[in-house]
Formats: C-alpha cells, sequence, structure tokens
C-alpha cells in the first residue's frame, strides 16, 4: 500500500527536479511538481499572491498555506 506525499517529501522531488530543469526559476519547478502531483492545490494558487511561478524563492505565506492544505 503506497503511503500519502508529505509536504516534505514533495520538497524534495522539487529539488531533485530542479538540478535537472536548470533553466527554469525555482519556483516555476515547484509550481509544475506541484500541478502534477496535486492538481488541486495547484489551481488554488495559480494567478494569486501565492503563485510562485515566476519566482526565484518560495514565499512563506506560499508554503504556510500549501502546509496547511496539503492533507484536506
Amino acid at each position: 500500500m503506497k503511503t500519502k506525499l508529505t509536504y516534505d517529501e514533495f520538497l524534495d522531488r522539487v529539488s531533485k527536479y530542479h538540478v535537472v530543469m536548470t533553466k527554469w526559476r525555482y519556483g516555476q519547478t515547484y509550481f509544475n511538481v506541484l500541478s502534477s502531483l496535486k492538481p488541486a492545490l495547484a489551481e488554488l494558487i495559480r494567478a494569486t499572491i501565492y503563485d510562485p511561478f515566476n519566482k526565484d524563492v518560495i514565499p512563506e505565506q506560499t508554503e504556510k498555506l500549501l502546509r496547511d492544505k496539503w492533507d484536506a
């Protein structure tokens, strides 16, 4: 039985993808991995102040929101 992916495991996956996707901003990698794993959460933050796509660093408010809603 497969266990659910935790938020910290998600962050590990983002870091691994980002090493490969060297031309992407970190926020772009973060959002794309989020979109593939948790599309509803990605849509929740798309085009809002929480959207990290165009950023090099993930804002604390984005991390807090996603941690709070990760298993909801």
